[in-house]
């Protein structure tokens, strides 16, 4: 692909290289060691993921913790009653459900910004050459960063109930890391999606709002079938959520096989992504 000769806004790469779809190159191995080397270029993006977001805005950030925190208010008030009394002993259900929203939207935010971070960013893909997977984790670290700002208002309804978290709290950075890697991995899986089929986004709204009630956001696994109980333990969102309650507030009862689940489901969603968009990426590429 011939390089285009205007000059980019900001230096990301050496402009005298360009993509070359021919050359020998060892999938995944390559994508992770030209990501360190443009480690300069995530730092930035991440910034302008921070910032440009809330630009104008007067609270800035915090309006990032406006959604989970209305919704989390209009659910504690309609199932509160219905809830309360099904948790296990020790659950408070308060701070499990806002728990179960805080992961939830840095999960299907990180998720749907990094598989739009690609075709935004078509203009830059297309002229200089930098790795595409760049502008992904680039969206799901800044959304990690979000995600950090609403723990303060977890720990400040957790303190109030007097479950204050742990020294296991720092923990949570495993868990922030494996949700990266899983968010990551999902959102350069849907970008291929994404440049091929347009359809596909009407789709993903279909399927974030089942994974969101195929998720224990809101009611305990206590409160369903035996059936319907080892269905809802399949979908990998419940072991992520099942540790961040664990670590975080101890509102929670992770076992062995959620850590596994939890960490095994983020590597391998990580690296199949990563090798398969390498290999999808040259014919990507001629769509943007």
């Amino acid at each position: 692909m011939a390089r285009s000769a205007s000059k980019p806004e900001f230096e990301l790469a050496d402009p005298t290289q360009v993509y070359d779809s021919a050359a020998p190159q060892r999938i995944i191995l390559t994508q992770v060691k030209g990501i360190y080397e443009r480690r300069s270029l995530l730092r930035l993006l991440i910034e302008r993921d921070l910032t440009v977001r809330y630009k104008r805005s007067i609270i800035g950030v915090w309006w990032s913790l406006l959604n989970p925190l209305i919704t989390t208010a209009v659910f504690f008030y309609v199932f509160n009653t219905v809830f309360k009394q099904k948790m296990s002993h020790g659950t408070l259900f308060l701070p499990y459900l806002l728990s179960g929203i805080l992961c939830m939207t840095f999960f299907s935010q990180s998720m749907t910004m990094a598989a739009d971070s690609i075709a935004q960013n078509a203009s830059i893909l297309t002229k200089v050459y930098v790795r595409p997977e760049v502008f992904a984790l680039s969206s799901t670290i800044a959304n990690a960063i979000n995600f950090l700002f609403g723990l303060v208002p977890l720990t400040i309804v957790l303190v109030a109930l007097g479950k204050a978290p742990g020294i296991q709290a720092p923990l949570v950075l495993i868990f922030m890391l494996c949700m990266v890697l899983f968010t990551t991995g999902l959102g350069l899986l849907l970008a291929i999606a994404y440049i091929n089929f347009d359809d596909v986004r009407s789709v993903l709204v279909i399927l974030l709002m089942l994974f969101q009630y195929m998720t224990p956001v809101f009611y305990p696994l206590s409160a369903l079938g035996p059936h319907t109980q080892s269905v809802i333990k399949l979908n990998p969102l419940t072991s992520f959520l099942e540790v961040f309650r664990t670590i975080y507030g101890n509102n929670g009862s992770a076992s062995i096989n959620n850590w596994l689940m939890m960490i095994g489901t983020a590597i391998v969603t990580f690296l199949f992504s990563f090798y398969l968009f390498q290999k999808k990426w040259a014919k990507l590429v001629a769509k943007l």
